[in-house]
C-alpha cells in the first residue's frame, strides 16, 4: 500500500508538471522534424504533445523550437507539399533557428491555407506572438491567399517580430484567382495585428491571374495594424493581365494603421499592359476609405518600373488616401521611377512620392529617384506626387523636396502634364506648398508642343484652386517656349459615390457625374478582398445591385478616369 501510494504521488506530480507547460515562461518545445510532425497532428485534432492536450488548436499555448530544422524529408518536389499547421490558436517561438526548404506547390495538389501555420485564430483576450522564426530557401508556388510564415489571421490580436524569411514566390496560372501574397503574410481580418523588425528577402514572381494583392512583407491588410522596422530585399515581378495592386511592403491597406521605419530595398516591376495597376515602393494602393494613418519614417530605395492601360505608380504609394487625422512625415524615395506606356492608355499618374494623392496635409517628404516617362498619351506627374484628386478638399505640403530629374520622351503626347512638385490636381478649394523645393531638371524628349505639353517647376492646378507657393522655390530648369501657367481646365475627375441601401440584398448606387465610357464597373468585395458576386444593372450613371448578402463590404467602382471605393454594411 506504501509502495503503491508512493507511485500515486509521482503520478501526480508528474502530470501536474506537464499541465503546467506550454506557458510563456515554460513553454512547449520542439527539437526535432518528427516532433513538429507530432505537434502538427496535435494541433489539427485536439490531440496530445508531451503530455499535454492542445484542445483547440492550441489555444493560449506557447511553442518553442530549440533545434534548426531541415523539411526536405517530409516536404519537397520528390515528397509532396507541406500541410500547413492549423487552425492554430497559439503562439510560437523560432529561437532563431533556421526552418529550411519548407515546400508548397499546389501543382502538386492544392495546398489551402498556404503557409507555415495557417490559419491563425486567437479567441482569447491575450495577445499571440510569432517571434523570432527564420526560413531559408522557403518555395511557395499559389494562386490563392498565401504566406510563408502564416496564410491569413482570422481573429484577435497577433504580433509578428524578429522573423526572417528566404523565399522563391511563383503564382499558379490561373486565369480567376484572386491573389493576396507576402513573404511573411497572405492577409488579416483580424482585430489588430502588429508586424516588427521582419525582414523578406529572395524573389516574388506573379503572372497570370486575374487579379493580386502582393507586398514583400504583407499582402492585404483589411483591418487595423500595424508596420514598424520591416525590411524588404526581395525583388517583386509581375505580369500578365491582372488587375494589380503591388508594393514593396504591402500590396492594399483598407484599414487604419501605423507605418514606421519601414524599408523596401527590392525592385518592383509590374507589365500589365492592358490593365490597372497600383504600384508604390512601399504601398500599392490605400483607398479612398475614413481611416487613420500614422506614416512617419519610412524609406524606399527599389526601382519601381510599370506598363499599366490605368496606372497610379510612386515611388512610396500607388495610391495614397487619408482623413485630416492621418499623419505623412519625413519619408524618402530613393529609387528610380519608370513608366512605360503600351497598347491602349486610359490614364497615367506618377510622382516621386505617391502616383495618386488624397491625402490633406504631408510634411518633409524628399523624392531623390529619376522620373521617367516613356510612350505616356496624357501623364499627370510630379516629382512628389503625379494628380491630387478631391478626396481632401484642400492640400498642404510643407518642407517637401524634389531632387529627382523628370524626364518625358513627348512623342506619343497627346496632352500632358508635368511639375517639379505637384503634376496636376482636380478641383480643390487650397492648395499650400510651405517653404518646399524643386531641384529636379524636367527634360522633354521628342517633340515640344507647348500646347498639349504644360510644364511648371512647383505644380499645376485646376481652374478654380487657390496655389499658394510664396515659400517654396524652384532650384531646376524647365524647357524653353512652355506656356508655364499653374490653372488649367478640362481636369478628368474621378467620380464620387453614393450608395443608398434598398434592404433584402438589393441597392443602387449613384456616381454623380459620372462620364460613360462603356467600361464601367462596380465590384463588391468583403474585407478579406474576396470579390463577392452580385447582379448589376447599369442605367446611366446609376447603378442597381441585386444579391448583395448581409455583412461589410467594400463597394469599388472601376472607370477610366479613375477608381473609388466606400465601406458599406449590408
Amino acid at each position: 500500500m506504501k509502495l503503491f501510494s508512493m507511485f500515486g504521488v509521482l503520478a501526480l506530480a508528474v502530470g501536474s508538471f506537464a499541465a503546467d507547460q506550454g506557458t510563456k515562461d515554460d513553454p512547449l518545445t520542439i527539437s526535432s522534424v518528427q516532433e513538429l510532425l507530432q505537434f502538427r497532428n496535435a494541433v489539427s485534432d485536439s490531440g496530445m504533445y508531451k503530455g499535454v492536450k492542445l484542445k483547440n488548436g492550441g489555444e493560449g499555448l506557447h511553442f518553442k523550437l530549440t533545434e534548426d530544422l531541415d523539411l526536405s524529408t517530409v516536404c519537397g518536389r520528390d515528397v509532396g507539399n507541406w500541410k500547413p499547421i492549423g487552425p492554430f490558436e497559439g503562439s510560437f517561438d523560432g529561437a532563431n533557428h533556421k526552418i529550411s526548404n519548407l515546400y508548397m506547390d499546389d501543382s502538386l495538389g492544392r495546398v489551402g491555407n498556404t503557409g507555415f501555420f495557417g490559419p491563425v485564430f486567437n479567441n482569447g483576450n491575450d495577445t499571440l506572438y510569432f517571434n523570432n522564426v527564420v526560413f531559408e530557401n522557403a518555395y511557395i508556388r499559389t494562386s490563392g491567399i498565401a504566406g510563408t510564415l502564416i496564410s491569413q489571421v482570422v481573429t484577435g490580436k497577433v504580433v509578428l517580430r524578429n522573423n526572417v524569411v528566404n523565399l522563391k514566390f511563383e503564382s499558379i496560372k490561373d486565369e480567376n484567382a484572386d491573389l493576396q501574397f507576402g513573404g511573411l503574410m497572405g492577409n488579416t481580418v483580424a482585430d489588430w495585428v502588429g508586424f516588427y523588425d521582419n525582414t523578406v528577402k529572395g524573389s516574388i514572381s506573379v503572372s497570370s491571374v486575374k487579379q493580386l494583392a502582393v507586398g514583400g512583407i504583407m499582402g492585404v491588410l483589411v483591418d487595423p495594424g500595424a508596420l514598424e522596422r520591416n525590411v524588404n530585399e526581395a525583388d517583386i515581378t509581375v505580369d500578365g493581365n491582372g488587375y494589380s495592386q503591388v508594393g514593396g511592403i504591402v500590396g492594399e491597406i483598407i484599414a487604419p494603421y501605423t507605418f514606421k521605419d519601414n524599408v523596401n530595398k527590392g525592385k518592383v516591376t509590374v507589365s500589365v499592359p492592358a490593365q490597372y495597376a497600383f504600384v508604390g515602393g512601399l504601398v500599392g494602393v490605400n483607398p479612398s476609405l475614413p481611416s487613420e494613418k500614422n506614416v512617419v519614417g519610412n524609406v524606399n530605395y527599389g526601382k519601381v518600373e510599370v506598363s499599366a492601360s490605368y496606372a497610379a505608380v510612386g515611388g512610396l504609394y500607388g495610391y495614397v488616401s487619408g482623413n485630416t487625422n492621418t499623419v505623412l512625415d519625413s519619408c524618402i524615395n530613393n529609387g528610380d521611377v519608370v513608366y512605360h506606356g503600351k497598347e491602349k492608355q486610359e490614364n497615367v499618374q506618377v510622382g516621386g512620392i505617391a502616383g495618386i494623392w488624397e491625402v490633406k496635409l504631408a510634411s518633409r517628404m524628399q523624392n531623390n529617384g529619376k522620373i521617367i516617362i516613356d510612350n505616356a498619351v496624357s501623364p499627370k506627374v510630379g516629382g512628389i506626387v503625379g494628380f491630387v484628386r478631391p478626396g481632401a478638399t484642400s492640400l498642404d505640403l510643407f518642407k517637401s523636396v524634389n531632387a529627382g530629374d523628370i524626364t518625358v520622351n513627348n512623342d506619343a503626347v497627346a496632352k500632358g502634364w508635368i511639375s517639379g512638385l505637384i503634376g496636376l490636381t482636380d478641383v480643390l478649394e487650397t492648395v499650400n506648398l510651405d517653404s518646399c523645393v524643386n531641384k529636379g531638371n524636367i527634360l522633354i524628349e521628342g517633340a515640344t508642343d507647348n500646347k498639349v505639353l504644360f510644364v511648371a517647376p512647383l505644380a499645376l492646378v485646376s481652374t478654380g484652386t487657390n496655389l499658394n507657393a510664396k515659400t517654396s522655390s524652384n532650384e531646376g530648369t524647365i524647357p524653353e517656349g512652355f506656356d508655364n501657367r499653374v490653372s488649367l481646365k478640362n481636369v478628368a475627375q474621378a467620380p464620387k459615390m453614393r450608395l443608398q441601401n434598398l434592404g433584402s440584398g438589393r441597392a443602387i448606387l449613384e456616381v454623380p457625374g459620372l462620364k460613360l465610357s462603356g467600361r464601367e464597373q462596380v465590384e463588391l468585395c468583403s474585407y478579406n478582398g474576396k470579390r463577392v458576386p452580385v447582379q448589376q444593372m447599369q442605367s446611366g450613371n446609376i447603378f442597381y445591385l441585386e444579391g448583395v448578402p448581409a455583412g461589410r463590404f467594400i463597394v469599388r467602382i472601376k472607370t477610366p478616369l479613375g477608381v473609388r471605393s466606400l465601406r458599406a454594411t449590408f
